[in-house]
């Protein structure tokens, strides 16, 4: 008879703008009915999340997070060796990992079963200036509106990244960025660029819409330049996974990423920043590091 796990829920207070704890009590109900072998433990501040997966994470078979991509961002910097597999149940703002995991964030309940169906893929794990991240690193223009979105406070939800766009895009001016990738190397006054492990970015926004997160190398979405009304009458684009058809899109694959500028760059990676400002990235790829719970089979991009 197979051991039966025991599960470190690792809950984020603040997530979903205070969603978690009211859901709480709903978690608690449907771990108990399936007699789950659970403990809560709950982050007090920022990066909390990592103190508390190194401190007693090997106590467990399996880390999930509760919250968004920040709170999972946290759990698997705290992960010491990559062994132990990782689940979520979602309650984000954006839930980016989730949706590029094929886990619903609108039903507690269907994540919590997709989480005991436990179904592992290992997958691919990015590295920046010695934090670790899984969905995806966005410089330039994704950054910026990242850190505006940041200073967004009274808007909640997603509408949240939409405002922080459209502020964003009147007064964003292009960054010079050289970028060294194996062989390539790119030096320009630079839009944006998209490094997606995962597909998902700004609550559903797909700049790098064929990325595997086990397939060894990101995506990379690179954009000199653009006008903002091509932006504007484009934008479903995004949402539909059509990116590519714009002219001004170029899509690469790296395992390796050195990036260089004259100014700050603004760049966020699954959401988070760095607390001091960086003119250099060093990016690198772990391949298939990281063991994650996901509806894997609900991936129906390649059908």
């Amino acid at each position: 008879m197979a051991k039966k796990k025991k599960y470190m829920l690792i809950v984020n207070p603040e997530a979903g703008s205070g969603k978690t704890m009211k859901v709480l009590p709903q978690i608690e109900n449907i771990l108990r009915n399936k007699k789950v072998d659970y403990e809560f433990h709950f982050t007090q501040e920022p990066m909390h999340a990592t103190e508390l997966v190194k401190e007693i994470g090997y106590k467990f078979d399996v880390l999930v997070s509760v919250g968004g991509d920040g709170t999972i961002n946290e759990v698997l910097n705290g992960v010491p060796d990559f062994n132990i597999p990782f689940g979520m149940i979602p309650i984000g703002t954006g839930n980016d990992f989730a949706r590029s995991c094929s886990i619903p964030y609108d039903s507690i309940e269907e994540a919590i079963q997709i989480l005991l169906n436990d179904d592992i893929k290992n997958i691919d794990v990015g590295e920046v200036n010695g934090r670790k991240f899984v969905n995806v690193l966005g410089m330039g223009f994704e950054g910026q509106v990242n850190w505006n979105g940041r200073k967004i406070e009274f808007i909640r939800g997603a509408a949240r990244y939409i405002v922080a766009i459209a502020f964003t895009l009147f007064a964003y001016k292009r960054i010079p960025l050289k970028l060294t990738m194996g062989r390539k190397k790119l030096e320009d006054d630079v839009f944006l660029v998209s490094i997606g492990n995962g597909w998902n970015v700004g609550g559903g926004l797909q700049l790098t819409p064929k990325a595997k997160m086990d397939d060894g190398v990101f995506d990379v979405c690179y954009v000199k330049d653009i006008s903002k009304w091509r932006i504007i009458s484009n934008f479903s684009k995004l949402t539909k996974g059509t990116i590519e058809e714009l002219e001004e899109i170029e899509i690469m694959q790296a395992k390796n990423i050195k990036v260089e500028s004259s100014v700050d760059i603004p760049f966020h990676f699954d959401g988070e920043i760095f607390k001091e400002k960086l003119r250099k990235l060093e990016i690198k790829l772990h391949q298939q590091a990281q063991p994650i719970i996901g509806n894997w089979q609900g991936d129906k991009r390649f059908d």
